[in-house]
């Protein structure tokens, strides 16, 4: 009898104790205010940046031990700190994933962050029939800044830094150089010096700077935008936005036609604007008169290969061509560069000195690198009195002596003269 009364007594004592044990726990959670959600809830738990490839990103996902039943995950977005909301197609598994109570899983998002690195993206985690999870992740700074050389006398290739800035956490592998036209065509893979490649890239430390000389021929984009662009074997990717140099622009100032003896000349005073960023070869005089072309060879100073001519430099150019043969008729003159730069004049052939109007100078300082016909008066000097010059003041001339010789002449159709490669 005391045997089964001390059990009595010693159950009653368990069940009196865990009945404690509950309404203690109990009121606890009670202050917490804690409440288990009513419907299927998810939580992101981690999204992590891989700093060798920008073109995915990890996500790790849990349901939660107390939710009320499985979920499936169907869809992820990506919200930028502009405010768009960006969805992640791929993934790997793919969608929808299905995660049981308390299961956790890592997601294989491809989606590209290289234009937000040092950035805060929120990353949003949708589910059927339940509450949906946000992350606010910072996305690891890695930036690529650039400067650009281009040397208008060298129009086949332009000089390139690339710098991995110093507060970069990663180091980057730089495999190419591109170039994005205005009108949106892109010039892929540039041959450059050092040479790069996807197979041998340039690794690019923080904080120190890679130059590249790169090949490309942007004769004919002159004076034009474009946009340089710098890719890694990461995706970490730099731009530039650059203009190149304008074109050199050249003029005829002056006409002079002459005799010396029994000889007949006549000069042309070019001018190389001060406007213009660089030097001028020239190469080429050409006259066309009443529908036949004369290539004029015995110039004084020597054109061939070229005569360099300076920015804000002018030049007088002695030409030993028989004008009196076309004297009265219209005359188009032309001086032309190694490059294409050409200056031309339309002058009526008759002894004296024709200066060129002043209108011809503004249409040029506008940004005409190739004059059309330029008007002209006439200041007439006796033919005997020879070469008579009228150089504008504070311009560098040089005067150059008479050169008898003879000119190549054509009445055939005119073929542009191939441009020479340097």
């Amino acid at each position: 009898m005391r045997r089964a009364t001390l059990a009595l007594i010693f159950v009653a004592c368990i069940l009196a104790s865990s009945l404690l044990t509950y309404m203690v726990v109990s009121g606890y959670w009670y202050r917490l205010r804690y409440r288990v959600p009513d419907k299927p809830s998810l939580a992101i738990t981690d999204v992590l940046f891989p700093l060798n490839d920008t073109h995915y990103f990890n996500l790790t996902v849990i349901n939660p031990s107390f939710s009320l039943r499985p979920v499936n995950l169907t869809s992820i977005m990506v919200i930028t700190p502009d405010l768009e909301v960006k969805e992640v197609e791929f993934t790997t598994p793919s969608l929808p994933v299905r995660l049981e109570e308390g299961e956790i899983k890592t997601l294989k998002c491809y989606w590209r962050w290289e234009n937000y690195t040092g950035e805060t993206l929120t990353v949003v985690a949708f589910i059927d029939y339940g509450s949906s999870a946000a992350f606010r992740a910072t996305v690891p700074f890695v930036k690529l800044e650039m400067n650009a050389l281009f040397n208008a006398s060298s129009p086949f290739w332009f000089m390139l830094n690339i710098t991995n800035v110093a507060g970069s956490v990663a180091n980057v592998s730089v495999t190419r150089v591109d170039v994005v036209l205005a009108n949106g065509t892109r010039v892929r893979d540039l041959p450059t010096e050092p040479d790069i490649s996807r197979e041998e890239p340039y690794e690019l430390e923080p904080n120190s700077t890679l130059t590249l000389n790169c090949t490309w021929d942007w004769l004919e984009y002159r004076n034009k935008t474009l946009t340089i662009v710098a890719i890694s074997k990461e995706g970490y990717t730099g731009f530039l936005n650059y203009t190149t140099p304008p074109d050199v622009v050249l003029r005829i100032t002056e006409v002079t036609f002459f005799t010396k003896g029994d000889r007949e000349f006549f000069n042309i005073t070019v001018l190389n604007e001060p406007i213009s960023p660089a030097p001028a070869k020239l190469n080429n005089v050409t006259i066309l008169v009443d529908g036949e072309f004369f290539v004029i060879e015995n110039v004084t100073p020597s054109i061939s290969p070229y005569y360099l001519l300076q920015p804000n430099s002018s030049v007088v150019l002695t030409c030993a061509w028989n004008w009196s043969l076309y004297e009265g008729e219209n005359a188009t003159i032309t001086v032309s560069s190694v490059l294409g730069y050409s200056a031309n004049a339309t002058v009526t052939v008759s002894a004296g000195t024709i200066e060129l109007a002043a209108l011809a100078h503004r249409e040029q300082a506008a940004g005409s690198a190739r004059p059309h016909a330029q008007s002209a008066h006439v200041r007439s000097s006796p033919a005997s009195s020879g070469l008579q010059l009228y150089a504008a003041r504070a311009q560098k001339q040089t005067l150059a002596l008479c050169v008898l010789g003879h000119s190549r002449r054509s009445s055939h159709q005119v073929w542009p003269r191939r441009r020479p490669s340097l």
